[in-house]
């Protein structure tokens, strides 16, 4: 029997999902020929297939160096390193397989899931369009251009699509979950839940639309309801907690029982929430908190009981650990039971007299930041134009104060005619401690005004009054239709009352400036 019939043969196994048997027969083939570069490829694919994933990447890399411009190698080795969630890797082969090929499904399916895992819906929206132009009854490319469209906040083109999809099949859950956050969007909270629950009474794994109703139940302000479907973050997002066999903490009493806190999403969110942790001390319990080094100054003022780590100990013993989003669930957190006690953050004294000198008194000083993280998808239409303050900048003895870092500053030089935005000056937050600078910065404001970043959560908790410009359908934690924050008791909250317009939010606050009489 030949080399190629044994190949072939193999390859009927793999197709028939008989994966043991293919990757034994392949085996035997690598064995005779280690330079067979077909033979590697399959058994790249079988090792994926098999949960296998140093071997998968290591005969798929082989197949590769072999056959460089294969665009079939390069797009299995991609979507492999795509399911392990490695997309930057993918892209450059993706790239190469569709230079090579530009007709090739499968390679522009993989670009378009690789630039949405990464952030780029509009990139990825567009290999969905060519494809589902090319193939208008394939579902699956209909699908993920729909949730690409609700990802941009552009629901009614999301629900059409979801509707024509539902049509020729009733129960398809994605384009039910799209429906569901076209209803989100235009701010139906009822529906948007009734359609998740459809979906999980059909389906119980359905991890997504779990996710989505405790979301939307946050948004809704209904938090008990909410807290036990949003812990579905963590398969959704395929988070595994930080200690492999350390049970996660469900309530147990915690009196002399060590406990690990991890921070797990962003810096915003570290800051919300580290509200908790002196309640766990409360409750006898030895706290560590897992956060990046960079945080540990300025988490001072509720960590004097707290052991902060940036790495998870390997030399004690930890009874259980827990996401610090994980807390209010824990604590049953209803709207009237937020721990809502501010300062719970301070400002380094010297600091802020140092900041005081640097700045100076005059003026009505208006602290402002503009853009957050444009690498997560929450970021989408909730950062803004720093020209939209213009307005502001316009009003008698107004001084904007930047507290902008990094990504977005860039727009502090491409500024309208007689628009002025200081900047506080060279050192600020250079060293390794995150917010420090900041933080006194904000002690010397008459007003912190910023969109939703980390900054509202700073300025909440060191009770600084803060007014936040929010998106029409903002992140849960700023609710719906309300102008006050149950979280922080000096903010205020601005919304858009049209999804992607900020003119109104910010005359809205030029208007009340005028009336105060900075």
């Amino acid at each position: 029997m030949s080399i190629a019939t044994d190949i072939d043969q193999a390859g009927a196994l793999l197709g028939a999902r008989r994966i043991p048997e293919a990757i034994a027969a392949l085996s035997k083939v690598v064995a005779k020929r280690p330079r067979e570069s077909r033979a590697l490829h399959m058994l790249g694919v079988a090792h994926a297939m098999s949960g296998h994933p140093r071997e998968a990447e290591d005969f798929l890399r082989k197949a590769k160096d072999l056959k460089p411009q294969s665009a079939q190698i390069l797009t299995d080795l991609a979507a492999f390193l795509t399911s392990m969630q490695r997309d930057r890797e993918a892209l450059p082969l993706l790239e190469a397989a569709c230079k090579r090929e530009p007709g090739f499904h499968l390679a522009q399916f993989y670009s378009g899931i690789a630039l949405s895992n990464l952030v780029r819906p509009r990139e990825a929206l567009k290999f969905f369009d060519r494809l589902a132009a090319a193939d208008p009854s394939n579902p699956v490319y209909q699908q993920n251009r729909a949730a690409l469209l609700a990802e941009l906040e552009r629901f009614d083109e999301a629900e059409i699509i979801a509707d024509q999809l539902l049509k020729r099949h009733p129960a398809m859950p994605e384009a039910l979950l799209v429906k569901s956050v076209a209803a989100t969007g235009r701010g139906d909270l009822d529906e948007a839940v009734a359609i998740c629950d459809r979906i999980v009474s059909r389906d119980r794994n359905f991890i997504k639309a779990i996710f989505h109703r405790g979301y939307v139940n946050l948004l809704g302000g209904r938090l008990a309801a909410g807290w036990p479907d949003y812990e579905a973050r963590f398969a959704r997002d395929r988070i595994a907690p930080p200690l492999a066999n350390v049970p996660l903490w469900a309530g147990e009493p915690l009196h002399t029982r060590s406990l690990m806190v991890f921070a797990e999403q962003g810096l915003g969110d570290t800051l919300m929430m580290c509200r908790y942790l002196p309640l766990l001390v409360e409750r006898g319990a030895e706290v560590l908190l897992l956060v990046r080094r960079s945080m540990f100054r300025i988490l001072r003022g509720v960590t004097g009981k707290v052991q902060c780590v940036d790495t998870p100990p390997s030399d004690r013993k930890i009874d259980f650990q827990i996401g610090m989003m994980s807390l209010p669930g824990r604590f049953q957190t209803e709207l009237a039971t937020i721990p809502a006690k501010t300062p719970y953050l301070l400002a380094e004294a010297d600091r802020a007299e140092r900041w005081k000198q640097i700045i100076g008194e005059h003026g009505f000083k208006i602290g402002i930041a503009w853009q957050g993280n444009s690498n997560v998808k929450m970021d989408i239409g909730r950062s803004l134009p720093l020209r939209e303050f213009f307005p502001l900048s316009q009003l008698p003895g107004v001084r904007l104060i930047s507290l902008q870092k990094d990504s977005g500053a860039d727009q502090i030089a491409d500024l309208p005619a007689g628009m002025r935005v200081e900047t506080p000056g060279p050192g600020f937050d250079s060293g390794p401690n995150a917010f420090v600078d900041t933080a006194a910065v904000m002690h010397n404001m008459d007003l912190i005004i910023t969109s939703d970043t980390s900054i509202p959560h700073l300025a909440g908790a060191l009770r600084r009054p803060v007014w936040v410009a929010l998106k029409k359908i903002p992140e849960w934690r700023f609710m719906l239709d309300r102008a006050d924050s149950p979280w922080y008791p000096d903010m205020k909250l601005f919304r858009q009352t049209k999804t992607g317009e900020w003119r109104g939010v910010f005359e809205q606050m030029a208007g009340e400036l005028r009336q105060r009489g900075p």
